[in-house]
């Protein structure tokens, strides 16, 4: 559920941030006590589980798609030349074949094959805990971070591999008469959770863990966030890689190319510092907040297809469909 790449980090940007630049409506995750998400130092490295790699796609298929997805947030640019950015997402690959969602500083990329369920299974003592996902949820992104400052320390992004197929619509469109999804476009969508950013509209009845209702959020212009089910939302907030539903396969694709507010987003949350330097996360855990979305099956390409639903997966924050 992270990513990173190494790069250069150019001075000529610092002046972008003094010209008057186009409203672009992104919304940020906020834990309940009202901090608003972001790492620390933003380089986060996910750990690519290519053990068993599913169908369609094979190891190297994926794990290209994925370090693309990175490279979307980690090479933003508000001139579309130079990054502003210090958000550096590494994509790595290792041999195993799943593993577990915790907090135990290692980002995790993991296709869930076997059962469409989470690992370890909570304890039980929670009922609205579910050791089991929804079947129609493509992919969940767990972020745990600290309540009060929210900092981000640790992430993990299970893929649903037991109920669809993932591939790539660039390379074979064909399959967009399949049951199969793109899963670049998915993957960018996730890693911008990863950074502590929300969906770009909001369905109200939310709730945190203890019951309390979710409020209405708003967006970087102060503006509340509108609902989701609106017919007229404007083109800045369904056109961004964070808007919860996509119609066709070739707006998944479209996910993989950030809108204006998307790079306004990770350049504001992240923007560029001469001489930055990665650092390991910092501060014990103290709480944890969890935030994803999943993407239910398109099941003909003319219908809508993939709404992506926002879920909170932690003790301290969750949110339900």
């Amino acid at each position: 559920m992270s990513t990173r790449a190494m790069l250069v980090v150019p001075l000529v940007v610092a002046a972008l941030f003094a010209l008057p630049l186009p409203a672009a409506a992104y919304v940020r995750t906020v834990t309940e006590a009202g901090a608003l998400s972001r790492w620390k130092t933003p380089c986060p490295t996910m750990e690519f589980s290519l053990g068993a790699p599913p169908p369609v796609s094979d190891s190297q298929g994926y794990f290209e798609a994925a370090s693309a997805a990175g490279a979307a947030w980690s090479q933003a640019a508000l001139d579309g030349v130079n990054r502003c950015t210090n958000v550096i997402f590494t994509v790595v690959s290792v041999p195993d074949v799943a593993g577990p969602v915790g907090m135990d500083y290692h980002n995790r990329l993991i296709f869930r094959q076997d059962k469409w369920c989470r690992e370890p299974p909570p304890s039980g003592d929670d009922p609205n805990d579910p050791p089991c996902y929804d079947e129609h949820a493509l992919a969940i992104t767990s972020v745990f971070q600290l309540k009060n400052s929210g900092e981000i320390l640790d992430a993990d992004l299970e893929v649903n591999a037991y109920n669809f197929t993932w591939g790539d619509f660039v390379t074979h469109p064909e399959l967009f008469q399949t049951n199969t999804q793109d899963f670049q476009g998915a993957i960018t969508h996730e890693f911008g959770h990863v950074i502590g950013l929300d969906h770009t509209c909001f369905n109200p009845g939310a709730t945190f863990a203890d019951g309390k209702v979710i409020p209405r959020p708003l967006d970087n212009l102060g503006n509340p966030v509108p609902d989701c089910s609106d017919d007229d939302l404007p083109t800045v907030i369904t056109q961004a890689t964070m808007y919860v539903s996509v119609a066709s396969p070739g707006a998944e694709v479209d996910l993989r190319s950030l809108s204006l507010d998307d790079v306004q987003a990770v350049c504001d949350i992240y923007h560029v510092e001469p001489n930055f330097v990665c650092l390991p996360p910092s501060g014990a855990y103290l709480a944890t907040g969890g935030g994803g979305c999943s993407y239910p099956a398109r099941p003909r390409r003319d219908s809508i297809a993939c709404v992506l639903v926002l879920l909170l997966m932690a003790t301290v924050a969750r949110r339900r469909r």
